[in-house]
């Protein structure tokens, strides 16, 4: 008589899903870190570096709170604006990058210069090398740089570099600066339209529209500075800024006068004018642009004419300009949009093919096996530097993916993380890796092979948990070290390699003649992520691995309090 099955415990299919746990709760501690040393979105600019403002301006002696550049006779020289933090949606090949945008004293671009960049060092570095791409602005104002979408991307960094285009974008879809009137109106003219008035907040997208709140931080409604839109309006002798309020609906309560170059008289007789200060009442401030001027019939104030009509003049181009800011975001905001470029639909094939390859059965036939291994590694390793690897995958936790700039990318790597965890094959390792794809090239092409002994072989498997620790430790405790210096997969893109990376990869495939797959299987922390993830015959049952896993977890979290 055969003894009874034992029953299999009700909480074994659970132990895999536990080490996917484990991996997200890693990624969460190493975006959490990123997160608390980022700057806000709405927070202030970081702080100029004058050596970098100087690539743009080489007489640059300081750069005063608004942008403006002054040399050292306190002449203005331009102006300057970072993208960070409002570009810092724009991520790369693995994060943002702060680009510093130069305008001439006429407001056109005269340049473009890094100041600082979370994205991979070489891809940064490499566009730095680029002198053409950083001045490819240059001459364009300020809404046809918006407009702008034939730029020639950077060979070797281009998730990089057409990310600091987005950055630029992003960044100018907003108000420019005014030189004439920098700053904020004060609250005493504020309360004329606003009388429970405590602070002022810019908008997010539109720095001249300005969020009115009370006390308790709640908002009245909002108010539009004609400035910088109108500065270049002159009444008798100058520009005037005005405001106009708007309620919480974005309809017009009415106009104050803040600030004017023109003759105080006349100035004094707009500003106590009350039927001119509510003569657009009523009004949609978005329907204000399409309204001619003509049809209002708006006359001067009586010994303030010039003033009074360039004034209400500013308000039409301040509404005007705020649209077309807003439009301006929406083009930006179109970046949200997925965009496939031609390199996303090789990429995606490419993908397509090597899963279809790994599950059917002409995987073992040399015939269709050796041509997709040569596209994988002259398009994806030479062409493009497609790989999977720690820097990319740190940089995604940190600063987000990029699925809708790099679609193609995206898959490669959301085929190389599933398929394992569902389907027990490990189809990156096995048929998209280009490193990889040498490697089997390799294997035994040479008689003498040599076999590690059983002492040996542990440690020698121990070197990817090693080196997967300290990712875990320079990620989560933000410690400036490249982690593409610990993989060999820059030295495809060699012209941006450093020699750290491309010695691995000699390393590695010498290695490979003598021992097959010797970097996969005792060098490569990837290739070690992916396989703990593989569902296998052993998934069920809780391992030393596991507990690597759970040590690296706590790792990141001691790393990321301390």
């Amino acid at each position: 008589m055969s003894e009874p099955q034992k029953r299999r415990p009700a909480w074994r299919p659970f132990v895999h899903a536990g080490r996917v746990l484990i991996l997200v709760a890693i990624a969460l501690i190493i975006h959490l870190a990123a997160t608390l040393h980022a700057p806000a979105h709405d927070g202030p600019a970081p702080v100029l570096d004058i050596a970098i403002v100087q690539k743009l301006f080489p007489a640059a002696d300081h750069v005063v709170d608004d942008g403006t550049v002054k040399d050292a006779a306190d002449a203005t020289l331009g102006r300057v604006q970072q993208t960070s933090p409002i570009g810092d949606k724009a991520i790369g090949f693995s994060g943002p990058t702060n680009v510093l945008i130069g305008f001439s004293p006429d407001e056109k671009i005269i340049g473009l210069a890094i100041l600082a960049s979370r994205d991979t060092r070489e891809h940064a570095r490499e566009v730095e090398r680029h002198d053409s791409f950083l001045h490819s602005l240059d001459g364009l104002t300020r809404d046809e740089a918006i407009r702008q979408s034939d730029v020639d991307a950077v060979s070797g960094a281009t998730l990089t570099s057409l990310a600091m285009i987005e950055a630029v974008q992003r960044r100018l879809g907003g108000g420019q600066q005014s030189l004439k009137f920098p700053d904020l109106p004060k609250l005493d003219v504020v309360r004329k339209l606003f009388p429970a008035a405590e602070s002022l907040e810019p908008d997010e997208f539109y720095p001249s529209l300005l969020i009115v709140k009370n006390g308790d931080a709640t908002p009245l409604g909002k108010i539009l500075r004609t400035s910088p839109a109108a500065d270049n309006l002159v009444g008798y002798q100058g520009p005037t800024e005005m405001l106009i309020g708007l309620d919480n609906e974005d309809i017009i309560i009415g106009m104050a006068l803040v600030r004017s170059y023109d003759n105080e008289p006349y100035v004094d007789y707009v500003r106590e004018d009350d039927y001119f200060l509510n003569l657009l009442n009523g009004q949609s401030i978005y329907a204000l642009p399409e309204t001619d001027l003509r049809e209002l019939q708006i006359e001067g104030v009586s010994g303030a004419t010039m003033t009074s009509q360039t004034a209400a003049t500013g308000a039409y181009y301040a509404a005007d300009e705020m649209l077309q800011s807003y439009l301006a975001v929406g083009k930006a905001d179109e970046k949200d949009q997925i965009r496939l470029h031609e390199r996303d639909y090789k990429t995606i094939a490419v993908v397509v093919i090597g899963v279809l390859l790994a599950f059917s059965p002409w995987r073992g036939n040399p015939w269709a096996r050796i041509p997709f291994q040569i596209v994988v590694f002259v398009y994806l390793g030479f062409a493009n530097g497609d790989f999977v690897s720690q820097a990319l995958l740190v940089g995604w936790a940190q600063n987000g993916v990029p699925w809708k700039s790099a679609l193609g990318l995206v898959l490669l790597v959301g085929a190389a993380v599933a398929l394992p965890i569902f389907t027990r094959t490990n189809v990156y390792c096995s048929h998209l890796c280009p490193h990889g794809v040498v490697q089997q090239w390799t294997k035994r092409r040479i008689r003498w092979q040599w076999k590690p002994s059983k002492r040996l072989l542990p440690w020698l498997k121990a070197i990817p948990s090693v080196l997967l620790a300290w990712v875990v430790l320079v990620a989560a405790a933000r410690w400036s070290f490249s982690l593409v210096d610990i993989e060999p997969f820059d030295a495809y893109v060699w012209h941006i390699a450093g020699w750290g990376t491309i010695g691995i990869a000699i390393v590695g495939l010498v290695a490979s003649l003598f021992t097959p797959m010797a970097y996969c299987r005792f060098g490569c922390p990837t290739g070690a992520l992916l396989d703990y993830v593989r569902y296998n015959g052993k998934s069920e049952f809780w391992t030393r691995r596991d507990w690597v896993a759970v040590g690296l977890l706590a790792l990141g979290a001691v790393a990321l309090l301390l």
